[in-house]
């Protein structure tokens, strides 16, 4: 049966049962699946435009019954019948935010790790007998030249068209022959597996220039949230790891595909890729069984980088074109981290130097006093929005920024449209802000009007208190109806306090085990399109960030996908990853002492 999903206006084949979900994954299409079908986070929401209507599955209540009624379902619980028409809310996604991050550091050199050399190869004759590959030798200078197999099929081929040819070269190696001069047609493929997004670089290996960037949700998300979620999909049935694995694989087939549409350039002419990744999806992005990571004492399969063919995963590409995928440093910290690191000067080690990366596991690299330390802490899904009541991802109508005045509350929401919920930035800002006027205590508690009131608090900002006569919850929104305001609740504030407390014990913990105080940590980095877009003020309200002068903090924007760029430009740099890796000293949370202790006292704000 055939499904079109709308505004892209693609349509595909779908099995009988299957939910719009899971044929969104088949047909590439992105829709938030945070909750893995199980119909309790309510981010999947789309309008049937044509199709049967005569179920609703939502037994959570996500839908409004105005939503209900205009055709709205849950993609992930409604089933798709023959010739179904969904329509996708229009978004401007953390995906698309994530493409303008990608900034080589100004000091970055790079190198020509895939040469394409156009030589005049002379035509056999009975004065120069010499076999084809002794005939490119001596046309390029070289001797020993090694031939791939792919490159030595062509090779008759490419003779056979003219004397001019022009010979790929990798590592002394001949992996690709083709007639007439393409020299300019030398590409290579860096890739950030996010748990959310996946970003796909496209850059001319020869120029050294990004040519195109396609930033997508990953489509594993519809199998789970998080990695944790995702491993128990792999661990349900023998072949969900390949179900996961070949999700990834045709999300970046596809990225290619568009490549090759809109810049007419060939695949086959894609020659290297560098993939990052947490370390789960290092693994799955690999195809190898990521179960021991769920259980104590989390150890992956490998840390260490790894080179495959494109071939052998299935990768739209020349088929001796190499795929390394960069050192992880432990269990949950992956070469996503690696990558950011080697993209600062963190690694000078001889000042307090803070790297953060923050999602659903916060991820925490400290340097200083000559040592390098890592963490990572189960953050949960609050700061991208999965948690939070109307949690939503940096989309259109998300509210990204909060300030209380004295009697109003200004919001900032992106697309400049009403708002229909929270993303990440927002939510720290908004909590930050309640903080900072004392409508939430130290403790995370949401004051009622009539704490409030004796506070001074104004008239103007009360009436954003709502109360139900157990908890409060603070309204940033009014609709007109009243019946699509966006607030922050009690249980939200918690959310908020219970992830910050995670990251902040790991910083105190690091801070304290490797000799670095408040006063000797000299810089803080921010990894992400997260630390690109929170406010730092907020951040430092909360408890979430060190209470350091505001000028010390650094957004680096996508570090993960800038260093997977430069470990595909750069032998250097591939080299400077592993070692950045091996040096960095994992500090496992769990395994410590202290830190139930620190992490009740960084509950309170």
């Amino acid at each position: 049966m055939k499904i079109t999903f709308l505004p892209q206006n693609i349509t595909c084949e779908a099995e009988a049962g299957d939910t719009i979900l899971q044929a969104a994954v088949k047909a590439g299409v992105n829709i938030d699946g945070n909750c893995a079908g199980k119909g309790t986070c309510g981010k999947c929401k789309v309008k049937i435009v044509e199709g049967d209507l005569s179920e609703c599955v939502d037994h959570h209540h996500r839908l409004s019954q105005n939503e209900e009624e205009a055709g709205y379902r849950l993609a992930c619980c409604h089933k798709v019948s023959d010739g179904m028409v969904v329509e996708m809310p229009e978004a401007e996604t953390t995906a698309s935010r994530k493409k303008k991050m990608v900034i080589l550091p100004e000091n970055f050199e790079p190198g020509e790790t895939v040469e394409k050399h156009c030589i005049t190869v002379e035509k056999a004759s009975l004065a120069n007998q010499n076999s084809d590959e002794v005939r490119v030798e001596q046309a390029l200078g070289w001797e020993d030249l090694r031939f791939s197999y792919s490159a030595l099929e062509r090779l008759p081929q490419a003779l056979s068209e003219g004397e001019e040819v022009t010979v790929t070269l990798r590592d002394g190696e001949v992996i690709d022959v083709e007639p007439g001069n393409t020299e300019d047609e030398n590409y290579g493929i860096a890739v950030d597996i996010g748990t959310t997004t996946v970003v796909v670089m496209l850059w001319n290996l020869r120029k050294g220039s990004m040519e195109e960037i396609s930033a997508v949700t990953n489509p594993q998300g519809a199998y789970g949230a998080d990695v944790i979620s995702r491993i128990t999909f792999v661990m349900e049935q023998a072949g969900n790891l390949s179900v996961i694995h070949k999700a990834v694989i045709d999300c970046i087939n596809r990225a290619i595909e568009e490549f090759a549409e809109t810049l007419h350039i060939r695949p086959q002419n894609i020659y290297r890729f560098a993939v990052v990744g947490n370390t789960t999806m290092s693994h799955i992005f690999l195809q190898i069984n990521p179960s021991a990571l769920a259980v104590a004492p989390f150890a992956p399969v490998f840390t260490r980088g790894k080179t495959v063919l494109a071939a052998e995963l299935g990768l739209h590409a020349n088929e001796a074109a190499e795929v390394y995928t960069a050192a992880n440093i432990a269990g949950h910290v992956g070469s996503d981290i690696t990558a950011g690191v080697i993209t600062t000067d963190l690694m000078d080690c001889d000042k307090g130097h803070l790297f953060i990366d923050i999602g659903t596991n916060g991820e925490i690299v400290l340097t200083g006093n000559g040592r390098a330390v890592a963490c990572s802490t189960a953050a949960g899904p609050a700061f991208e929005g999965s948690s939070i009541t109307q949690g939503m991802r940096a989309a259109r109508g998300a509210i990204e920024k909060v300030d209380i005045r004295e009697d109003s509350v200004d919001i900032s929401v992106i697309g400049d449209c009403e708002p229909v919920g929270i993303c990440g930035s927002g939510i720290i800002d908004a909590v930050g802000e309640l903080i900072r006027t004392g409508i939430v205590d130290k403790s995370g508690r949401l004051l009622d009007r009539k704490k409030l009131e004796k506070k001074g608090i104004s008239e103007g900002i009360l009436k954003h208190i709502r109360e139900d006569g157990k908890s409060c919850d603070f309204v940033l929104y009014f609709s007109e109806d009243g019946k699509n305001d966006v607030v922050i609740t009690q249980k939200d504030v918690r959310e908020v306090q219970l992830a910050k407390a995670a990251i902040s014990a790991g910083i105190t913990i690091m801070m304290k085990e490797i000799g670095v105080t408040l006063d000797t940590l000299e810089k803080v980095s921010i990894a992400g399109a997260f630390g690109n877009y929170i406010r730092n003020a907020s951040a430092i309200n909360i408890g979430l960030l060190p209470a350091v002068n505001e000028e010390k903090i650094v957004s680096l924007g996508n570090s993960a996908g800038i260093g997977a760029s430069m470990i595909l430009l750069s032998e250097r740099c591939r080299e400077e990853s592993e070692i950045v890796a091996e040096r960095i000293q994992h500090i496992e949370l769990a395994g410590r002492s202290d830190f139930q202790d620190q992490y009740m006292m960084a509950m309170m704000f």
